[in-house]
Parts: C-alpha cells; sequence; structure tokens
C-alpha cells in the first residue's frame, strides 16, 4: 500500500515510501538516505503530504473522519461524565435525607 509514492516531510524533504501496512508508513529520504517510521495517517496531519493530489485526498477524507469519530467518543465521555456526576450528587442527597430522618 502507497510504496514507491513520493511524499515530502516539512523537516526531512523529499523522499519514497518503502511500505506501509495501515498502521506506520515507512519512508525513505533522499537527500540523508534516511529511513524514518511514522504513525499512518497520523502523520499527513501536519508533518507529511503526498506528491499525488488523489492520494493526499484520499488521507484527507481518512483524517476527517478519524477527527469526526473523535468528537464523538469525546462527546460521550462527556456526557457519560456528566451522568455519573449527576448521580453521584443525587446519592448525596438520598444519603443526607437519611441523615436527617
Amino acid at each position: 500500500m502507497f510504496e514507491n509514492e513520493k511524499v515530502r516531510h516539512v523537516k526531512f524533504g523529499q523522499g519514497n515510501v518503502i511500505e506501509c501496512d495501515g498502521v506506520h508508513i515507512k519512508v525513505i529520504f533522499e537527500l540523508q538516505n534516511l529511513e524514518k517510521t511514522f504513525a499512518y495517517p497520523g502523520v499527513f496531519d501536519k508533518f507529511l503530504v503526498f506528491e499525488s493530489n488523489g492520494l493526499q485526498e484520499e488521507t484527507d477524507r481518512k483524517l476527517a473522519d478519524i477527527r469526526t469519530e473523535q468528537k464523538k467518543f469525546d462527546n460521550m465521555k462527556r456526557l457519560m461524565y456528566l451522568e455519573n456526576e449527576k448521580r453521584h450528587k443525587e446519592e448525596l442527597l438520598a444519603k443526607a435525607k437519611k441523615k436527617k430522618a
């Protein structure tokens, strides 16, 4: 997946994809003959860009989907936290009422 595709890194410059397993992407950079492994697709958020517009657009869509899912997850966590806080307050009120009675 993406083998031999050209990419550009903000620090390391032009490179070629050696391997991508859907979780990591391995790139060899031309000027330094440096091999680096990055998290895929996260590295494309700020540091790496495909030279192919089609591949970059596909990766941008994946990143947008990940951001959307992360927002959903964060909202669910927030709602669960609020619900737990509400239950905790209700329990405290119930204990206080029992002590008064």
